[in-house]
């Protein structure tokens, strides 16, 4: 949580001072939520996160540096400098994307669950996905949509 913090802090700053381009969606004060599932969770759960996912990538072990490269658009960073702020993606540690619209990681979270079941009922492997969004994306109509798909699939 304290990493997290410290990191969003340095974002702002860096933000405010014209160093990052385009938006910068900060996840302070929502640490504890973040870093109290994913640490729960294990390399092989996947993660799918909204607009405000750099502390979700932190926590799920992609490195510092890899998170603010991508950030500064670098190379170096997680997705190549080509995601920024919005849409950190790791297959290693498998953070399957922050989305930058509304309920829009909702469907992917729901596939990556429905594999999660394949893989635990079919090749016996233990995996769970967890997907992070706001209450405002349970008034978008993917969100009912995937419940229903979520219930119909057990």
């Amino acid at each position: 949580m304290i990493l997290g913090r410290s990191f969003e802090d340095m974002c702002a700053q860096m933000y405010y001072r014209g160093k990052m381009f385009g938006f910068v969606h900060l996840y302070n004060g929502q640490e504890a939520v973040s870093t109290g599932f994913i640490k729960l969770l294990t390399k092989s759960d996947s993660v799918v996160s909204t607009y405000c996912d750099h502390v979700h990538a932190l926590s799920k072990g992609v490195s510092a540096r890899a998170v603010m490269s991508e950030l500064f658009g670098k190379v170096t960073g997680c997705c190549r400098g080509q995601g920024g702020s919005m849409h950190m993606f790791s297959k290693e540690h498998n953070i399957l994307g922050g989305f930058a619209f509304i309920g829009e990681g909702i469907p992917v979270a729901t596939g990556a669950a429905f594999t999660s079941k394949y893989k635990r009922e079919v090749l016996k492997q233990d995996c769970d996905t967890v997907a992070f969004f706001g209450d405002g994306t349970c008034n978008n109509g993917q969100f009912y949509e995937c419940l229903n798909m979520a219930a119909l699939y057990k």
